[in-house]
């Protein structure tokens, strides 16, 4: 799988995702495309935000593989990781917390590393 590294500031992220990750989602059949992107800006940003706390100098590194059947991406951040096990998704009002359970509600099923700061979705090329 090809990686990249970028640093953990909101232009960066918004850069990478705009030139290398949306190209590679707009070969995604239908409607899997917006709901791809949503899924990936969710992963990227708990990595931003909560894995390496907004500190714009750490690193988030992101692998991506597309093949006939999948896009399968990883993101990984400098963060300690956290539990992975999602008790219970927050009210809508809630202003964290639902990034997790967006994936799950698509249909992804994340997985994370030991260390719990990287995580992983498949997302079949089918049309739903």
């Amino acid at each position: 799988m090809p990686s990249v590294s970028i640093y953990s500031d909101v232009t960066s992220v918004g850069t990478f995702m705009r030139n290398y990750l949306l190209p590679v989602i707009a070969t995604l059949p239908g409607r899997q495309q917006p709901e791809a992107e949503i899924a990936v800006i969710e992963m990227l940003e708990n990595a931003r935000v909560h894995g390496n706390r907004e500190i714009p100098e750490k690193e988030i590194t992101i692998a991506w593989e597309l093949t006939p059947d999948a896009l399968v991406i990883s993101v990984k951040d400098e963060g300690k990781g956290f539990n992975k096990i999602i008790a219970k998704c927050p009210h809508v009002t809630e202003t964290h917390g639902r990034g997790l359970c967006t994936l799950e509600d698509m249909g992804y099923a994340p997985v994370f590393n030991k260390a719990g700061n990287e995580i992983t979705i498949t997302i079949p090329r089918t049309t739903k």
